[in-house]
């Protein structure tokens, strides 16, 4: 469920990226090489939400009141995230907050690539990829352990 969930939703981001692409043309920006790093972010960020989407999913079936918190964590994680800013609009002292949250680095990956044009931090899309897999590790471990459970908990 975990995999269906994550992976439609990858597919409803791949339709959003050919808007982006339309945008980006119509305003003359056009295309560098650097989409050619689009896949990688892509993947980082599948892999990212693959792992933690399976500790979730797992542990929420156990604790059912845990979904509204997760409605709540998610809604700062939005705004901790500069989807709609930049993080240079941000002041400095405050930047830690964006930078502890893995997105940060996942969406200005692609505001590198598509907006800035120029190459996104590798490095950190490298951290953030480690992240994801030992989140879908961890993630893993959990799920099998639960899961045989699930049926009675549900």
């Amino acid at each position: 469920m975990p995999f269906s969930v994550v992976t439609s939703e990858t597919v409803n981001f791949l339709i959003s990226t050919i808007i982006i692409i339309c945008f980006t043309l119509a305003y003359g920006m056009g295309l560098t090489p650097y989409i050619l790093l689009y896949p990688i972010v892509l993947a980082v960020q599948y892999v990212l939400l693959i792992g933690i989407s399976l500790i979730v999913s797992s542990v929420t079936v156990y604790f059912r009141d845990l979904q509204h918190f997760i409605g709540v964590f998610l809604q700062l994680l939005f705004y901790a995230t500069p989807i709609v800013y930049s993080l240079e609009t941000i002041p400095e002292n405050f930047r830690w907050i964006l930078k502890i949250n893995p997105m940060t680095y996942i969406i200005e990956g692609y505001r590198n690539i598509f907006y800035d044009q120029q190459m996104p931090d590798l490095k950190m899309i490298g951290v953030i990829l480690i992240i994801g897999i030992a989140l879908c590790i961890v993630g893993y471990l959990i799920f099998n352990k639960l899961q045989k459970k699930f049926a009675e908990e549900l």
